[in-house]
């Protein structure tokens, strides 16, 4: 479903993380609404024309001052995203999820502000679920250092909204992939991503074990599309799932992948099955299939992209990226 575009006209939002792999998706669509946006991140961003940008600290108080002053919508998707980092980095970990969030929290306290703010999560708060699809009342469970500072940064914005202090909505994202501006940096993120790359450069498809986890594969363009209908919500529902709610073996999806490369290509490629690396986390190897009924119900929003077209459009879109580097 689209969005009426009215609902957001003459809003400010801002983008933490907007140099990122969901951020600059976010940005590109934002930018078709009649918004003013504010781009937050640590380093400068190549400019765009009417959009603000801000080199800010998220860890310091002052640049929540300055963000929460003047903006409605602030997209949280700033902070660590490795779970490889958050297990070696505890600490550091834990600084990033959650300290922002409470600068955020007490500049808006102190300037009698509650702007809304949509919180990029993560569907593996949950844990090791076995029954499915997993609906937002199943109780988190979350097993990994990262996932259990989501939990804790979702509990943070929860409190504040029950105090009105801010307007919170945390959404719970499942397996994201599709072509974006910018490619995840950790390395378990992006997977479907980097696969289709690395195998039009001449990298081998490899898949950990027999490759019979079910994943919920939900396409970038509806993941940014439901962070926008979340905006416009309000809390009564702070904690949404974002997920196509359809559950497909890592095997067949690679092998979706394997059979488009080869239609629009000619690269003939095979799935080769090698053995988990040592010291895999258990998180990694989990079943997931998500709901999003809530979501749907409460905006308008369902996925619009099946894995079959996403792939399609994934694959498209690194043949011809590659193609332009070889000319160029």
């Amino acid at each position: 479903m689209v969005l009426n575009k009215n609902e957001l006209a003459g809003k400010v939002v801002a983008i933490t993380g907007a140099s990122g792999y969901i951020g600059s998706a976010l940005t590109l669509e934002l930018n078709k609404y009649s918004v003013k946006i504010v781009r937050v991140s640590r380093t400068k961003l190549p400019p765009i024309e009417g959009i603000k940008d801000l080199v800010l600290d998220l860890s310091i108080a002052s640049s929540w001052i300055k963000i929460v002053s003047e903006v409605d919508i602030i997209f949280h998707l700033a902070g660590n995203t490795s779970l490889n980092y958050a297990e070696k980095n505890p600490k550091e970990s834990l600084k990033s999820a959650l300290l922002p969030i409470s600068q955020l929290i007490s500049a808006s306290r102190e300037l009698c502000r509650s702007p809304t703010v949509v919180f990029a999560s993560t569907a593996t708060v949950y844990g090791l679920t076995n029954e499915f699809p997993v609906v937002e009342s199943i109780k988190p469970n979350p097993i990994s250092t990262y996932d259990l500072h989501k939990f804790f940064a979702e509990q943070e914005l929860f409190k504040a909204s029950q105090k009105n202090i801010i307007n919170s909505i945390n959404l719970r994202l499942a397996n994201v992939y599709g072509p974006s501006l910018t490619e995840s940096i950790a390395e378990s993120r992006g997977v479907l991503n980097k696969l289709t790359r690395m195998r039009l450069e001449g990298g081998k498809i490899q898949i950990y074990g027999d490759g019979n986890n079910i994943r919920d594969y939900v396409y970038i363009g509806d993941v940014v599309n439901a962070f926008i209908h979340a905006s416009i919500i309000g809390n009564a529902e702070n904690i949404l799932n974002v997920a196509s709610g359809v559950g497909t073996r890592v095997n067949q999806v690679f092998s979706l992948i394997c059979a488009e490369i080869e239609k629009q290509t000619g690269i003939i490629s095979a799935v080769e099955n090698i053995d988990w690396p040592k010291g895999t986390h258990e998180i990694d190897k989990r079943n997931f299939i998500g709901s999003s009924e809530r979501l749907q119900s409460l905006s308008g929003w369902s996925p619009s992209i099946s894995l079959e077209e996403g792939i399609k459009l994934l694959v498209n879109h690194y043949a011809k990226e590659l193609k332009n580097d070889s000319v160029s």
